[in-house]
């Protein structure tokens, strides 16, 4: 499904963002990348779908590297990617409904796209998704009225819009009160387990990580210092993650 091979990124010329990251996404499996904040655990999903440029490596989705196409050939690549955000990146004054059919929008045309002209179809459609996260009641709901647990759960039904392969969530609890974050978390893990999507999630709750995923990844300083199933996460190797000096020499590494 996705492969990432010796990514690199700098964003100053020196200092190194990511320096030689390699791991790997099932299908239908939730793999949470962990690590302390700067860990540059952003920087990979926002390279994932090339919305910053990385420097080195490969970025293989269904076996395409994505730094290597066009802007045409990008746009319709991650059509098959969903994206979530910290800050649900939402248009306020639009409603719930509206801001789920703008996940489609990769695949309409200039001018359906400026003018909003969407399907009988297509609205259906958002009914449905946004009945699937609990919202259908919301629809017609401008987002700025919706709590924050609401409006990333808009922010999954517009993902779903695109019928992706992959969501990719960055930081998508870090705003949410416990009762949200347990929807939204059970959300994400039952699009895994009942349609075969794979997730990929970064997170700060290292509980979190452990009750939801199947896979974990642990950064530290821009290297990947544990890749393995969630059952090997122990208190030692969580220490090793989130320790100053877990990538110099002498720490321990955990792999597959």
């Amino acid at each position: 499904m996705l492969t990432v091979k010796h990514l690199a990124k700098s964003y100053d010329g020196e200092k190194k963002s990511l320096t030689d990251v390699s791991f790997s996404v099932r299908p239908g499996e939730v793999t949470v990348i962990i690590g302390p904040s700067g860990a540059g655990k952003t920087t990979i999903l926002r390279s994932i779908n090339q919305l910053i440029r990385d420097d080195d490596g490969e970025i293989l989705f269904d076996s395409t590297d994505m730094r290597q196409l066009n802007r045409s050939q990008l746009r319709r690549a991650r059509t098959r990617i969903g994206m979530i955000f910290q800050n649900y990146n939402l248009i306020e004054p639009l409603t719930a409904i509206e801001n789920v059919l703008h996940g489609c929008l990769g695949t309409k045309s200039n001018l359906a796209g400026m003018f909003s002209i969407y399907s009988a179809d297509e609205k259906q459609e958002a009914l449905k998704l946004l009945e699937k996260v609990g919202l259908r009641d919301f629809a017609y709901q401008q987002c700025r009225n919706l709590s924050g647990g609401q409006e990333q759960r808009v922010g999954i039904a517009r993902a779903l819009m695109q019928h992706p392969k992959i969501i990719l969530c960055d930081e998508p609890i870090a705003s949410l009160d416990p009762k949200s974050t347990i929807t939204v978390m059970d959300i994400l893990r039952n699009l895994a387990t009942a349609e075969g999507i794979s997730v990929l999630i970064n997170l700060h709750q290292v509980d979190i990580a452990r009750h939801y995923a199947d896979h974990v990844i642990g950064i530290n300083n821009g290297q990947v210092v544990f890749d393995d199933a969630t059952s090997a996460l122990t208190d030692v190797a969580v220490t090793n993650i989130y320790r100053k000096d877990a990538n110099q020499e002498g720490s321990l590494m955990y792999e597959l």
